[in-house]
Formats: C-alpha cells, structure tokens, sequence
C-alpha cells in the first residue's frame, strides 16, 4: 500500500486497479465513504471537480456499496483485498501499480524501493532478495515488517501484552498497517486488539 501511496503522491493519479486496491484498503483502515471521497479528490489535484465526478466518483462509491446492483449495497461493498488475492491477480502493466512490489518488481527495483522507505540493514536486504528469489513474497514482507518493529515487538514479547496469535504472520495489508499502528502506539489503551474488528477478506 504504501508503494501505491506514493505513486499517488508522486502522480497525483493511479489507474482503474490501483485505485480500487488502494480505495478497499482504506475501507478497511476504517475511512468512511465520505472521508475516502475527500481524500481522492485531493490526491488528484490536477483534474478538476467535473471531471472527477464524472470519472471517478461512481467507482469509489461501488466499492464501498453505496451504488451498484442490490446485492452490492446489501453486502456494504467489496472487502479489502488480502495479500493472497493481490498475489494471484494479474501483474501491472505499464503505467499501473497496483499489485505486491515483492511479486511485480524486479529485484534491482525492490531493494532501492526499501531502502527508500528505511530499511537499510544489509543483511535484511539480502535475505528479501533470497525470499524474492524463492518466490516467498510474504515472507520477504513479513521479514521487513519485524526487522522495522523489531523494539516494539521485542517489548511486547518481552511483557507478554501480545498473544503469539496477535504475532502470527500477516497475511493481509490492512493487519500489517493496524498491527503497525498498534505497536507504533503501545502504551495508548490498545492493547489485545490486533486482529479483532473489522471483516476482510481472507
């Protein structure tokens, strides 16, 4: 997510698929539908307002159920995809960016990419580049997880606030960003409720 983050930021645009990752994503993070409208008709600050009703609008309102056939709004929408689905869907094409930057980059791509985003340790680096390799994408992204928290989660350990099920590897983006927020944010009455809440897909 945060690669298709900065593609927007960078873009000021993403295309049909990673604006429906993206827009699942924030669903699931808790944005309300009006909030999501908001936040899209920022990021594409260089459209103006007719065109973004025309073009967008409908698209960010169907994922989230307000429109569509019935069963669409009986069901509030679609759920936010999980790592598996966003694994075995097509790979970007040119001008898309959507998809796992540990499946669709190339390792010559990735690691500048993590580094970027401050993973620096080598040896981390160079065992995302063997997990890349072996075609063991969530492990690479569960390894720069854990090497990225490695103090807060050694502290939860450490104290025993966390289950080993709140610990279990992620297998979808938006536990990776609630358990990232929750251990950003230890000590703030969170504590227990890393995979409870919100429904995803599986």
């Amino acid at each position: 997510m945060r690669n298709l983050h900065m593609t927007l930021r960078e873009q000021s645009h993403l295309k049909h698929f990673g604006r429906l990752q993206y827009t699942l994503f924030l669903k699931g993070i808790g944005l309300s539908l009006e909030e999501c409208l908001v936040f899209w008709r920022r990021s594409f600050k260089l459209i103006d307002d007719d065109k973004f009703q025309k073009e967008y609008k409908y698209n960010i309102r169907h994922a989230y159920g307000d429109v569509g056939g019935d069963a669409n709004r009986r069901g509030r929408g679609y759920t936010p995809y999980s790592c598996q689905r966003i694994l075995t869907e097509p790979v970007p094409g040119p001008g898309q960016a959507h998809g796992c930057p540990y499946r669709t980059y190339k390792v010559e791509n990735l690691i500048p990419l993590l580094q970027r985003v401050g993973v620096t340790d080598r040896d981390v680096l160079k065992t995302v580049k063997e997990d890349v390799g072996k075609q063991r994408y969530h492990v690479a992204c569960n390894r720069v997880f854990e090497w990225s928290h490695k103090r807060e989660i050694k502290k939860v350990k450490d104290d025993g606030s966390w289950s080993a099920t709140d610990l279990d590897t992620i297998v979808h983006p938006n536990t990776y960003f609630k358990r990232s927020w929750l251990l950003k944010h230890l000590g703030e009455g969170n504590v227990g409720v890393v995979n409870g809440g919100e429904k995803m897909e599986e």
